[in-house]
């Protein structure tokens, strides 16, 4: 059996992400740290939905 190296970002993982985002004092290092992702993942994933600093 072939084992997937890549994996999609679950909607538990997105609402993981918003959480720590609104917290303030939560990196994107430490996003990835806890979801054991890449930082690239993350930085798309936050890119993708955040269009200002008052959506963080």
């Amino acid at each position: 059996m072939e084992v997937k190296k890549h994996r999609r970002i679950t909607r538990k993982e997105r609402v993981q992400i918003e959480t720590l985002l609104n917290e303030k004092k939560k990196s994107k290092s430490y996003i990835t740290n806890t979801l054991k992702r890449a930082r690239s993942t993350i930085s798309r994933e936050v890119n993708k939905w955040v269009q200002s600093k008052e959506d963080i």
